[in-house]
């Protein structure tokens, strides 16, 4: 008797619930749509027992899908591409604003795991331009400048790092 009350239940709170919107909503286009999808909602708490009723194992998910998972996975990638952008343009500012033009630095990682993993960082010098504020022309200061900053963060903290002259 439980279930069945239970069933009832949802049915006239849906009920409530899609007459109360019908109310809040003025007279147009959304409130007609807002009709059929309460409609349709209706509908399925009407025949969601049916199958308990007639004996049928029945799991909706296996009509909808299970994009639960797919979801978190696309959630995690954006958010390690995201730190991963973030660390780039941070260490090309902080060169840039060394003295130290038109050197591209390349990360390669792994934003498809639950955390972000660093490879290797591959530093670009082929069209190098020294500033005023550096000072000298010496790649091998540059080198080291380059690596004095890319250590300043923790995630490239030991990561092997590369260099195309």
């Amino acid at each position: 008797m439980g279930s069945i009350s239970a069933w009832l239940l949802s049915i006239a709170g849906v009920v409530i619930l899609s007459v109360l919107a019908e109310f809040v909503l003025p007279e147009g286009q959304m409130n007609k749509y807002t009709k059929v999808i309460f409609s349709f909602v209706i509908l399925l708490v009407i025949i969601m027992p049916l199958p308990k009723v007639f004996g049928k194992d029945f799991d909706i998910s296996k009509y909808f899908g299970n994009t639960g998972n797919v979801l978190q996975d696309d959630y995690l990638e954006q958010v390690n591409l995201d730190k991963l952008t973030a660390i780039s343009e941070g260490v090309n500012l902080k060169i840039s604003e060394a003295g130290l033009k038109n050197v591209v630095v390349s990360i390669n990682a792994n934003i498809f795991t639950e955390k972000l993993e660093i490879y290797s960082i591959l530093v670009d010098l082929r069209e190098l331009e020294y500033d005023q504020n550096f000072g000298a022309k010496d790649i091998t200061k540059a080198k080291a400048k380059i690596i004095e900053i890319i250590r300043q963060y923790s995630q490239l903290d030991g990561v092997e790092v590369k260099y195309n002259e």
